[in-house]
């Protein structure tokens, strides 16, 4: 596999951990749709229902990350190899939830604006578990008026981390593509005929752990996905 597609690959696999987080905690509602989501230069098509969401490569194809967090699960698999593995959601890698009963979630409204020709209504929010209410976390939404109020447009303030100097700043996420009522119970389910694996590393053809620590050695440094 060639040196793009290996930075492609840290790359998506450091956004699907916060996006999915971000999809969690700001689209609902509405909390059944399908769309194409858009951040960092990468067009990424995914789907959400309830507390599942699911989102495809778009540097690997048929590489598709699955995140059930209402079984603290996450399910990677890749459909032109017919593989798939399971791992456990850490808590430490979650973003707190409006599903969640401990989230607390202040929104204010600071505006109107019109995004890609939906009427929106802006908000700045804070949310913050009640159990770690030091832990805050910030964002800008874009609620379209004409899509049930669907956050079309996210800007998450990622804190910077002291591990790791220069960290930390704004990420966009946009949605296009959006189809509310779309998503499908089948879309969240591993496939029959599929062969589980033991690591994401082998659903992607890598094999073991010590490759991939390897292949990030070889990154330049400002080219390395943070650490978690």
């Amino acid at each position: 596999m060639g040196f793009f597609k290996v930075r492609y690959m840290f790359m998506f696999i450091f956004m699907t951990s916060v996006l999915l987080g971000g999809i969690t905690a700001f689209a609902a509602p509405p909390d059944n749709f399908t769309a194409t989501m858009v951040s960092q230069g990468m067009e990424m098509p995914m789907a959400k229902m309830g507390h599942k969401s699911r989102v495809e490569n778009p540097g690997m194809k048929g590489i598709v990350t699955i995140a059930l967090a209402d079984t603290k699960k996450t399910i990677m698999m890749n459909t032109a190899a017919k593989v798939y593995s399971e791992q456990i959601t850490q808590e430490r890698d979650q973003m707190p939830t409006m599903y969640d009963p401990d989230v607390v979630f202040e929104k204010k409204k600071i505006g109107n604006e019109t995004i890609d020709g939906h009427p929106c209504v802006k908000y700045d929010t804070i949310y913050y578990r009640k159990s770690k209410p030091e832990e805050k976390h910030k964002a800008i939404i874009w609620e379209a008026q004409d899509l049930k109020e669907f956050p079309i447009q996210i800007e998450i303030t990622v804190p910077a981390s002291p591990k790791h100097p220069g960290s930390g700043g704004k990420m966009v996420i946009k949605y296009k593509d959006i189809k509310l009522g779309a998503a499908t119970a089948s879309m969240f389910e591993v496939p029959s005929g599929y062969k589980k694996v033991n690591s994401p590393q082998e659903v992607m053809g890598f094999g073991g752990m010590g490759n991939i620590e390897e292949m990030m050695k070889k990154l330049p440094k400002g080219q390395r996905p943070p650490r978690q």
